[in-house]
């Protein structure tokens, strides 16, 4: 019998990301490819999951035909929509099998070795994933219409409003607001109709931005981060209720939140001990073992 390989998959819309490795822990290969966004498509989603992992493999010396040795865990945007995983459970793969889970909950159990914590993932969005006591939790990350507060994209939306504000009169005229009006020659109607077509990631490359005129002392500004913590700061909170011992903070945005948040906060701060290619990985791993157990 062919000797089994594990595959870790971190899914996401800007790209996807697969490591390989031999069940024995040593690496095959690791690659990267275009968008794994299920919800611009189911099909081509996958298809970029199967591509990624044959370049994986390819990296190893080995073949598409070793697609059937791999055991795969998905780490997905939007794998916790139950259409989602539904859709996805009903689709043939070349794999000798899969687990899916959304990517917070590969995140979080690459960044603890599997074991118990939590993750807090403050990039374009925002969600965060608690693993304790075998119970497993997730908090927000519902997309930026709705949830994701905190984030890049909602810094980037909400530095737009202050802009909009400062042509009102209402908003004093500060460095920042008119850094943010100048990518747009001072225009409102230019400012609309860049919202109205944006999507998240367009509204996070405004973020750095408001964090680099926070440092500089920007009132406007100030007062963004200062909202942006308020929304951040009571998730971590309920991470530690849920029984979290620890947090990893991951994502574009963490290193800037990082010195920001209250000291007893930062006191239970983690490094992640792997990445959530790993985590998919560790995922591939259970499946495979329960397969066993189940034969």
């Amino acid at each position: 019998m062919a000797v089994e390989l594990l595959a870790g998959v971190d899914g996401g819309g800007t790209n996807c990301r697969v490591r390989v490795r031999h069940a024995d822990g040593r690496l095959v290969g690791e690659a990267q490819g275009g968008t794994a966004n299920v919800f611009a498509g189911l099909d081509a989603a996958l298809a970029t999951i199967v591509s990624t992992t044959r370049k994986a493999l390819a990296q190893g010396g080995l073949s598409p035909a070793d697609l059937a040795r791999c055991h795969v865990g998905l780490g997905l945007a939007g794998a916790n929509v139950p259409s989602v995983a539904e859709a996805l459970h009903a689709k043939e793969l070349p794999f000798a099998g899969f687990g899916l889970e959304t990517d917070a909950v590969t995140a979080c159990r690459g960044a603890f070795a599997g074991g118990d914590g939590a993750i807090a993932i403050l990039g374009t969005g925002t969600a965060y994933c608690v693993r304790a006591g075998g119970a497993q939790t997730l908090l927000g990350g519902w997309g930026m219409l709705v949830s994701d507060q905190g984030s890049g994209a909602d810094l980037g939306r909400r530095a737009l409003a202050v802009a909009l504000l400062t042509l009102d009169g209402v908003r004093p005229r500060t460095p920042f607001c008119e850094a943010v009006l100048s990518r747009f020659d001072g225009s409102a109607g230019a400012i609309v109709e860049f919202a109205g077509a944006a999507r998240p990631r367009d509204f996070g490359h405004l973020a750095p931005m408001v964090w680099d005129h926070a440092d500089a002392g920007d009132g406007q500004a100030v007062l963004l981060v200062d909202e942006a913590l308020a929304d951040v700061e009571p998730m971590l909170r309920r991470t530690l209720a849920l029984g979290a011992p620890a947090i990893a903070l991951l994502g574009g945005q963490a290193e800037r939140y990082r010195p920001r948040l209250a000291p007893d906060l930062q006191a239970v701060l983690a490094e992640p001990l792997g990445d959530a290619m790993e985590g998919g990985i560790d995922l591939a791993r259970a499946v495979r073992q329960a397969e066993r157990e189940g034969a």
